[in-house]
């Protein structure tokens, strides 16, 4: 078949088209890839029209990427109900908020929410937690018609609380709640018949269930707290522990952290990396003896060994680890800011755990729940707007691919000499122009003393603090962190003042 040289022409211009059109996607595609990894979505209110506290929410996704989130709704001091909305287009819309549990004056908390395979939904919560003594755990399903009537897992036992869920690669579901003894029991449900009531380890001891997380060969990968009795001071250590599916048998714990000086270790968090190797991270507490106060701390095992755990950023609190697939770690936490509190995502970039602000309050943004499914994460919290005014939001961050790189602000990050006398040098390189904040805050939050807040071209840059506060007077010795922050990204590290 002959062209003449019309056909020809615009053959070329058709396909001339075609290439520019496929030039333009990938350029906006990689723009795209390149904004979102720095930033998270314009957060959306779940329970938008409900007055009230409405708190601890969580999040689960289906095989057909509709996306679940139960919270609680509180009406009186001991009474709190269970809401469920859902979105069917990747959170950009949620149905109006639904009462599931229909109690009447009951106080429920701490609901979780699990789907199966075939999308049935398993809703649990702490049932009647106005009277510790007859807490109970209580179960709700849905089969996408109705909610069924509330099944008691706890079994007889009372002053139960703090209940987990898990479902894992055969729809197995695992139900754990804390008991009054301060022992995690546990009960499963698989082919319609529910186990006895479990507690894998037994002792003169308390032992708590965190989190956990299913790995390939259907085994249970837990984190959780343990302590010996103690009076004055019970010290407590972040564990690690596995149900081996196979043969049905509970590990020896493993002891990932060094005992805390006092208090507990909370906000544990579990996820795993393609090597079905464990990952961690955990609110260490210290007093007095250790080189923290509260710290954001992360550690996972290497195939041999637990790594030593890296500070991540001191007083936080409720930490949540993902790891994406291409085996880059996120930890979210709540931390404190000068009156209210904000949540951060951190990331290791540069061999440098820098962060970036999703969200903050002059009351509080809290409870986050996070899920990571097809290179996306997803975020659930709540965020007061006053001390009655609460709300659950829903945000999401695209992630970048395994063949490309974060960028982010900061280069490099070093505090010498730490700890000092008399002064010390923050040092730290960026690679284009923007504005710096450098600020000195105490353990507690406090500002202390803005050392710099201007623009800076990209290049490498010192500056001193010598120990002093923002009104000329010599602060006590101690720990302080040094925030270096440009817009949303900030990155905290601790120095100590010796005098």
């Amino acid at each position: 078949m002959r062209f003449n040289s019309a056909d020809k022409f615009k053959k070329m211009k058709t396909n001339f088209k075609n290439i520019t059109i496929i030039i333009i996607n990938i350029i906006f595609y990689s723009l795209f890839l390149s904004l979102s990894a720095q930033q998270w979505t314009d957060p959306i209110n779940i329970s938008p029209n409900m007055p009230g506290l409405d708190n601890q929410p969580d999040l689960c996704i289906d095989k057909n990427g509709t996306l679940h989130c139960v919270f609680t709704h509180k009406l009186e001091q001991n009474w709190r109900k269970i809401y469920y909305s859902k979105s069917t287009d990747d959170g950009l819309s949620w149905t109006t908020p639904e009462d599931i549990s229909l109690n009447p004056n009951t106080s429920l908390m701490n609901p979780h929410i699990v789907a199966d395979t075939n999308n049935k939904l398993y809703v649990t919560y702490d049932y009647n937690t106005g009277n510790p003594a007859a807490i109970q755990i209580k179960l709700k399903t849905f089969d996408g018609n109705q909610w069924s009537d509330p099944f008691i897992v706890s079994n007889g036992m009372y002053s139960c609380h703090q209940n987990k869920l898990f479902i894992d690669n055969n729809n197995r579901l695992y139900i754990f709640w804390i008991h009054q003894t301060s022992l995690t029991y546990y009960r499963y449900f698989e082919n319609g018949q529910w186990s006895d009531t479990i507690c894998p380890y037994y002792g003169n001891f308390s032992w708590i269930l965190s989190s956990a997380v299913i790995d390939t060969t259907n085994n249970l990968l837990c984190v959780g707290s343990y302590s010996q009795p103690g009076p004055p001071i019970i010290p407590q250590s972040t564990i690690f522990f596995k149900y081996d599916y196979i043969n049905g048998e509970w590990t020896e714990k493993a002891f990932i952290s060094p005992p805390t000086d006092y208090g507990s270790v909370g906000g544990l968090d579990i996820d795993k990396f393609s090597t079905d190797f464990p990952a961690v991270t955990y609110h260490q507490r210290t007093y007095g003896t250790g080189p923290y106060n509260d710290s954001t701390m992360y550690t996972y095992f290497n195939g041999t060994n637990w790594t030593e755990p890296e500070l991540i950023v001191n007083d936080p609190y409720e930490q949540k680890i993902a790891v994406d697939p291409y085996n880059r770690v996120h930890i979210i936490d709540r931390e404190k800011l000068e009156t209210g509190t904000k949540l951060v995502h951190y990331r290791k970039i540069n061999n440098l755990w820098q962060g970036y602000i999703i969200d903050e309050a002059e009351i509080v943004v809290a409870n986050p729940s996070i899920i990571e499914i097809d290179n996306i994460l997803y975020l659930v919290y709540y965020k007061c707007f006053s001390d009655n005014d609460c709300k659950i939001r829903f945000t999401k961050n695209y992630l970048l691919t395994g063949f490309q790189t974060y960028k982010y602000f900061l280069k490099e990050y070093n505090i010498y000499p730490n700890p000092f006398k008399t002064q010390t040098t923050i040092e730290f390189t960026i690679s284009k122009k923007q504005q710096i904040y450098i600020s000195i805050y105490d353990l507690n939050g406090k500002h202390i003393k803005t050392l710099k807040k201007k623009y800076f071209d990209a290049g490498t840059y010192r500056t001193i603090w010598n120990g002093k506060a923002e009104n000329g007077k010599e602060v006590n010795k101690g720990l302080y962190l040094v925030r270096l922050q440009s817009g949303r990204n900030i990155i905290t590290k601790p120095v100590e003042y010796i005098k």
